[in-house]
């Protein structure tokens, strides 16, 4: 071979080497990108239901106003008035306040929490009534079961799931079920629905960056923020699936820092 083409063959192979690095570089970026902008896409849709079900609560506590207005002199409906309306207005101020508790920081001091609690913060925040979809939820969770780490993150990734969930069940109902296992080491959390499932082929892109499978309301990040999320508390999640038989993921944790 002529040292001349030697030489060009070297700079090309420098050259895609280059370009190469500069691809997965960018890559990189984007993934990062992700992580810190589904928060925010988890929120948005969050903020969408829960408009719709303080819009349910707003409106009884109207009509009770106005009911206790038209009959100035019956104290005894006053009192039911302003109990029931007193009930409503404290369902939506909670409502509100999980919502923007998952708004602020994404990364906070990682500590103990109580998985059972951690579900209930996720679905006030949502604050929709899963059996107006024709969904029921089942906890199969023992109470002193805990969670260690960054709880926001984690509370992000079990909304993320429940949404998922959610949007793979809407058209038929179904059940979304919960159940946790630990042993000295790791805690086991595992989310399973009898939605639509996944295809074989688009299972092993699950967690691929950009990867939606047909969604129509997908951007193909929600599943790679929660791995990231997952695997930076040392953890893994997996997931299987079968077309039209529903999801189930699990989720390995930890039981501390060290």
């Amino acid at each position: 071979m002529e040292r001349g083409t030697l030489a060009r063959l070297l700079e090309n192979r420098k050259a895609l080497h280059h370009q190469i690095t500069e691809v997965e570089n960018q890559c990189k970026a984007l993934e990062e990108q992700a992580a810190q902008l589904q928060p925010l896409a988890n929120l948005g849709l969050a903020w969408a239901m829960t408009a719709h079900e303080l819009n349910n609560l707003l409106t009884p506590i109207a009509n009770y106003a106005q009911l206790a207005l038209q009959n100035p002199q019956d104290a005894a409906l006053h009192e039911k008035a302003l109990k029931k309306m007193l009930h409503a207005s404290s369902q939506a101020a909670k409502m509100l306040e999980k919502v923007m508790f998952l708004a602020g920081s994404s990364s906070q001091e990682k500590k103990q929490y109580p998985l059972l609690s951690l579900l209930d913060d996720v679905f006030e925040c949502l604050g929709r009534d899963f059996s107006k979809d024709k969904i029921c939820v089942i906890r199969q969770i023992p109470e002193n079961i805990c969670v260690w780490g960054d709880i926001t993150a984690l509370q992000q990734v079990i909304m993320n799931l429940v949404l998922n969930a959610r949007q793979a069940m809407l058209e038929r109902g179904g059940t979304l079920k919960f159940t946790a296992s630990e042993d000295a080491e790791f805690t086991r959390i595992e989310i399973a629905d009898t939605g639509c499932g996944i295809r074989p082929e688009n299972l092993k892109q699950l967690f691929t960056p950009f990867y939606t499978s047909g969604k129509k309301n997908g951007n193909g990040l929600g599943l790679v923020f929660c791995r990231k999320v997952i695997e930076s508390h040392g953890g893994c999640i997996v997931a299987d699936s079968e077309w039209e038989n529903g999801s189930h993921f699990r989720i390995l944790l930890p039981k501390s820092g060290a």
